[in-house]
């Protein structure tokens, strides 16, 4: 499978050149370096990953840039939305480089999109750390949950976790409380526990709403 590298790009390739090698950049793969402003040491940072590409696969692996203006916030996460929308294959966007409006940009551009094949990662400055943004933490942001969803979410943190309790408390039918946590379920913010009866229990994503 295809895979389309995006990372943000600042006076530093070390953030891009780790990123390579961790995912295992391939013939074929494309590599899209964003970053705002060409001054000298960016220029110099994007013809060092260049070359290194080069000289790995020839001309077997794509590398090119894009850049924003990050004056024009709009207009600058429309232009990333539509790069991530048009990438092959699978996406990892790394935001580890680039000044702190550039990753905010994309950042955004990303939660908008919230693909399902994409990775977001981000490495600390002292290379010991490798955060990742989950897919089911994109959703959320994108689509909180209800006002229900976020009643029941409570009931299960108290221990009512049986979906005919859960139907009790909240004096709704069966049916109605089982479809909404069905629907807490695609959102990644319960699991089931048991089928029959259903019984459920809260994912830790569900730790940022209760």
């Amino acid at each position: 499978m295809k895979t389309t590298l995006i990372a943000t790009l600042g006076f530093d390739e070390k953030f891009c050149y780790r990123a390579i090698l961790r995912h295992g950049i391939k013939e074929g793969d494309e590599i899209v370096l964003i970053t705002a402003e060409i001054v000298d040491k960016v220029e110099k940072a994007y013809d060092w990953i260049k070359k290194l590409v080069q000289t790995s696969f020839s001309d077997k692996v794509t590398v090119r840039l894009l850049q924003l203006d990050v004056k024009s916030v709009e207009k600058s996460i429309k232009a990333v939305s539509e790069l991530v929308d048009s990438a092959e294959g699978r996406l990892i966007v790394n935001l580890s480089g680039g000044m702190r409006a550039l990753v905010i940009i994309v950042l955004i551009a990303c939660i908008m999109k919230a693909r399902k094949d994409m990775t977001i990662e981000i490495e600390t400055e002292d290379f010991s750390s490798l955060l990742l943004i989950s897919n089911g933490l994109l959703r959320v942001i994108r689509e909180p949950p209800s006002n229900i969803h976020l009643e029941i979410l409570n009931l299960v943190k108290n221990g009512v976790r049986k979906a005919e309790s859960i139907s009790r408390e909240l004096k709704r039918d069966t049916s109605t409380v089982r479809r909404h946590l069905a629907e807490l379920e695609r959102m990644g913010l319960i699991e089931a526990e048991k089928k029959k009866p259903l019984v459920v229990r809260l994912t830790s994503l569900a730790d940022l709403f209760v």
